[in-house]
């Protein structure tokens, strides 16, 4: 998000069984736990370890590790003497244990029975330990936070921040909101804080409803004008364009001196949500008649102009245990609560992104249609196939380059084709793109096509929140079905399609007018690169239950896909409630107990397994109508996982929806039995779709065994191979009955659903295509060189380091698959990997020029790979580039009009820039 980030910090994170086995009282030095696999990983800053720090004393860590690096960087110049390898082994030594937390701590439970033995506490290197909470993201992987004894008492006070413990809250609420201390965010500027209630409409609308209060499947039924209460606010604030300016600068630096920014998802005590740009104090001078003053959330008079934001009660989540503003921001301020930003709106939006196939799985195309969808990726890829390097610069870094970012970018292989374009003769360089490219032909085969618009980040009517915080009747600027997003005002797009993931059928997904005026353009000037919603319709309830605390929405105004979407009634599922308590420790850890595992997840795939079963039959048949309301339903099975994790006691969806054994157990006494059950045999969901073999690489190896054991059998039974036999015209018994079995014990569902169809597509039309391509090149790879000479007992002594490089990077990769680590996490925790092999190369060779040549020589002299080379001596290796390159850098930018050359429906220009050396790598 921004340019002055944090330094990483380090923490355990250890399974439960490892504690288990050392009787709770284990030994870990640090120096050990960074060589084992994944027992230190990287966190972004928060509130919490931000607490941490200045309870120990270490407030001013990013300045004592940025001059540790600094003091390394001066070291790796000097000779690699004995003097310099200790000194540079100190200094990682100093680094590793400022950056480590051992007051936090994560633990996976591998079993409710030891989350109870872990919560009568544990000692680790003889500190001890207690719980303090799981957060959302966490929970889902069995992971609970706990907190070091010397600091425990004060964080637990100082995460409840004098609230009203007596008054009732469900308990996984209450620890929804207390996590919100560990989630990553930057610090701004304070702003003087206002909290008001919140902005509520009500509206009617023809809707579809779905309850199991009673026995047997849920019930559905289409209610005419149900008469909807909303809350249109739901999540977001005001900010002034004044403060807008100074966070901006906070956070962006002076490039940005002067100019708003549109939001900025914000966390404080108990707050979590959006604050977006308006001029509030203009909005009471124009429409209020002058008058500033307003009533806050707990009904006292205030000014709107002694306030840089304004907070609704659905931001600040437990407003209400306070007994005013002043006693809130007064708990803030005794607990060293800083007003923080987790990510921000972008100062510009793309104009083109990958779609998922959650996006388009419940579309019904033609293949005319479908073809001219997946038209603009494989544009992209074959445009990147025909080895210009300007082309595969813009694939791999993005079309948004300019000359003020060009110094930003990551320090890779791809900046090293921006110096010096041989690069793209280096079979290391070579061998990227190809699995770059053959990465995005199998990500394109999972749905992830490429489509004209972008993600904006929602907000609800900024004019009808304006008016409820002044009192005044709640009009908005927009009407039911229209959209403000100025994105697409300034392409005079009229018609958007409008897409938010988790998604279960066409009912999640809306098609809106994009409308302005003169009114809108001025009200929401600030808004640049959001979309606005209007108050008067179930976009947000539709899109499932988005709401407005930094949910983004894809848009589209691709021609196929808002052709074709046909804004079926919004899915309003009947929720039930929680019981309110006044929580302990017990149900805190009983409301973890049952939100361990991600159920969402494994519903979401089970009514994609729907679709694709869907797909093999007629639309006027009873098979199509009865999936198609199971598809329907499992938007209400999605909220049944997420109210589990609320303590909310839900139904699951009927196991013989989705399992054939399940099936074979239904009764069949009865004629309509038996009918039932015959029915549920032919269109149970028990496999996932073919597609969603690159997704999961255990289905993947799954599906090419079943393919490859079968034609070979085909082969030895009947003499040709299975493509042949499945296209030949007149089958004999045998090979009809052979088949047969191969298509009943299929291991992936293969009826011609949308995605599976984009998969075939997009196979036939790269079949072999990329694995034919070899380098024809050779590379001299001494440009990479520094040209210095070096220890041929440092070489052996890095070989044995790399050896030990290889099978990390190798488990980590495993890992990151095997746990579907989000790409931020894996990011994170790989740098982490980086920075252990690179303290251990530069402790046997401090200077960087002769490590440099040792790590080139070691892995460019044979046909291994040199992921290790750049990994160590990424940013010396651009250095010898740039000097041998008069320190100049090409980068590619979108043209005004006509370019030099065309990729991806865009004009591009070739720029260069002097760069400075060293002070830019």
């Amino acid at each position: 998000m921004a340019k002055q980030k944090s330094c990483h910090k380090f923490i355990y994170k250890l399974s439960s069984k490892r504690l288990k086995q050392a009787r709770w009282n284990l030994t870990l030095p640090l120096e050990t736990a960074i060589k084992n696999k994944n027992d230190v990983v990287a966190l972004n800053d928060s509130q919490i370890l931000r607490w941490i720090c200045e309870l120990n004393g270490l407030g001013n860590l990013d300045m004592e590790v940025a001059k540790i690096k600094k003091e390394i960087k001066y070291v790796k110049k000097l000779p690699g003497s004995k003097e310099n390898r200790n000194a540079i082994k100190k200094l990682y030594e100093k680094l590793y244990s400022l950056q480590y937390q051992k007051d936090y701590f994560c633990l996976i439970m591998d079993s409710n029975q030891d989350y109870d033995r872990a919560n009568k506490g544990f000692k680790i290197n003889g500190y001890q330990y207690h719980r303090l909470l799981g957060t959302n993201g966490g929970i889902k992987k069995s992971t609970i936070i706990y907190i070091g004894d010397n600091v425990y008492k004060e964080i637990a006070k100082r995460m409840d921040n004098g609230r009203d413990k007596n008054k009732p809250i469900i308990p996984a609420k209450l620890e929804a909101y207390q996590a919100l201390i560990c989630s990553g965010s930057i610090p701004v500027t304070m702003p003087r804080i206002l909290i008001v209630k919140d902005c509520y409409v009500q509206f009617k609308e023809d809707v579809i409803k779905i309850s199991d209060e009673n026995d047997g499947e849920p019930e559905l039924e289409v209610a005419k004008d149900e008469l909807i209460q909303y809350c249109d606010s739901d999540g977001y604030g005001l900010m002034s364009p004044e403060y807008s300016r100074i966070i901006n600068r906070d956070l962006y630096g002076t490039e940005f001196e002067g100019q708003t920014i549109p939001g900025v998802n914000t966390r404080y005590a108990w707050t979590k949500g959006m604050l977006f740009t308006f001029d509030f104090v203009e909005f009471a001078r124009q429409k209020n008649h002058g008058e500033y003053m307003v009533k806050d959330a707990w009904d006292n008079w205030r000014d709107v102009r002694d306030y840089d934001v304004i907070l609704t009660t659905s931001m600040v989540k437990l407003w209400d245990s306070y007994q005013s503003l002043e006693h809130f921001i007064d708990c803030c301020n005794e607990n060293h609560y800083q007003f923080s930003v987790t990510k921000t709106t972008p100062h510009k939006l793309e104009n083109a992104r990958n779609a998922n196939y959650q996006f388009l799985q419940t579309y019904d195309l033609s293949e005319s249609e479908l073809q001219e969808l997946c038209r603009p990726t494989v544009d992209e890829i074959t445009g990147v196939l025909g080895n210009d390097w300007r082309k595969a610069i813009v694939f791999l870094k993005g079309m948004f380059l300019s000359e003020e970012n060009i110094d930003y970018i990551d320090n890779d292989f791809i900046k090293a084709i921006m110096i010096d374009r041989q690069m793209l003769d280096d079979p290391f360089v070579f061998r990227k793109i190809h699995n770059m490219i053959k990465k995005r032909i199998e990500m394109a085969s999972k749905g992830s096509i490429k489509l004209s618009g972008n993600f904006a980040i929602v907000s609800g009517d900024l004019y009808s929140l304006a008016q409820s915080v002044f009192g005044l009747p709640i009009t908005g600027l927009l009407k039911a079905g229209q959209v403000y997003h100025k994105y697409w005002i300034d392409k005079n797009v009229e018609d958007i399609a409008l897409f938010r993931a988790p998604m279960t059928c066409h009912n999640n997904i809306r098609r809106r007018k994009v409308v302005h005026n003169q009114d809108m353009d001025f009200w929401y000037q600030y808004n640049t690169t959001g979309i606005i919603l209007n108050s008067w319709d179930t976009t947000c309830d539709a899109l499932n239950g988005a709401d407005k605390d930094s949910d983004a929405f894809f848009t589209t105004d691709n021609e196929i896909i808002v052709n074709n979407t046909l804004n079926p009634l919004t899915i309003e599922c009947m929720q039930r409630k929680a019981k309110k308590i006044i929580p302990q420790e017990d149900d805190m850890v009983q409301a973890n107990k049952l939100a361990f595992g991600d159920e969402i997840g494994t519903t979401t795939n089970r009514i994609t397994a729907m679709l694709e079963r869907q797909a093999a039959f007629a639309k006027e048949s009873e098979e199509y109508k009865v999936l198609d309301y199971r598809i329907k339903c499992g938007q209400h099975y999605q909220q049944c996982s997420i109210d589990k994790a609320k303590g909310i006691i839900s139904k699951p969806m009927p196991k013989y929806w989705y399992n054939l054994s399940a099936c074979k157990k239904l009764p069949e006494e009865t004629k309509e039995q038996k009918q039932f059950k015959e029915l549920c045999m032919r269109i149970v969901a028990d496999n996932k779709p073919y597609f969603l073999k690159y997704v999961y690489p255990d289905l993947s190896a799954k599906w090419n065994k079943y393919v490859k054991d079968a034609n070979s059998k085909c082969i030895r039974e009947f003499q040709i191979k299975l493509k042949e036999l499945l296209e030949k015209p007149d089958k004999t018994t045998q090979e009809k009955e052979f088949i047969k079995y191969y298509e009943d014990f299929k291991p992936a569902g293969d009826n011609p659903c949308t995605v599976n169809r984009i998969a075939w597509f997009i196979e036939n039309t790269f079949d072999n295509f990329v694995a034919a391509k070899k380098q024809k090149n050779k590379f001299d790879y001494s440009i990479l060189k520094s040209g210095t000479g070096y220890s041929k007992n440092d070489f052996q002594k890095i070989k044995k380091v790399k050896t030990e490089y290889d099978a990390c990077v190798k488990y980590f990769q495993q890992l990151a698959n095997k746990q579907r680590l989000d790409k931020e996490e894996a990011a994170v925790n790989r740098d982490m990997l980086k920075l252990q092999f690179i303290s251990a190369c530069e402790a046997i060779c401090p200077n960087e020029k002769e490590l440099c040549d040792i790590v080139i020589d070691l892995c460019y002299s044979s046909e291994k790979s040199k992921q290790f080379a750049w990994d160590i001596c990424g940013k010396t290796i651009l250095n010898n580039l740039l000097e041998k390159n008069n320190y100049m850098i090409h980068y590619p930018v979108l043209a005004d009009g006509e370019g030099e050359f065309e990729f991806g429906g865009e004009q591009f220009v070739m720029c260069k820039k002097t760069m400075k050396g060293d002070s830019n790598i």
